[in-house]
């Protein structure tokens, strides 16, 4: 079975609240694209245990210097970037459709993101707290949605 996360990136690997601690440090996380390390250790289990691929849904995969931090991070933490959703215009959800469009096969998929407009692939979405980021919940949330038999064909 093909799996796929598709991430977003600000409220999922890095969140608010952190943001805020390391601004008082006199670190800029959003512009120097920085990412909150335990989300991120949580990403690599959740990709670890369940064998699927990452797709970025985030706004980063249209900036390049944002995309190649993204990239850095990853690799740093042992995973890789499949792919990247074509950017429609109108909803997140949409430009996951695209994706499917151009990707047909049988794919289990997640949405990990902190924003809800997903359109049609609201019952695959983990929405994160963007204060928060990635928590142990929403990954034990993501591997019950990535189990689920493949819903698009």
């Amino acid at each position: 079975m093909n799996r796929v996360i598709f991430l977003d990136v600000d409220g999922v690997l890095n969140n608010g609240s952190w943001a805020m601690e390391m601004y008082d440090k006199g670190i800029r996380v959003y512009r120097d694209g920085i990412l909150y390390e335990p989300a991120l250790e949580r990403l690599k289990r959740l990709v670890d245990a369940t064998g699927a691929i990452i797709v970025v849904s985030s706004s980063w995969r249209q900036i390049p210097t944002a995309y190649g931090h993204l990239k850095d991070w990853l690799e740093k933490f042992g995973m890789t970037i499949w792919d990247k959703t074509p950017y429609i215009g109108t909803c997140r959800g949409d430009d996951i459709t695209a994706w499917f469009n151009i990707n047909p096969g049988e794919w289990s998929y997640v949405i990990l993101d902190d924003d809800d407009d997903m359109g049609e692939h609201m019952g695959h979405l983990v929405q994160t707290d963007f204060d928060v980021g990635l928590i142990d919940e929403d990954c034990e949330r993501a591997m019950i949605i990535l189990s689920r038999e493949p819903e698009w064909k």
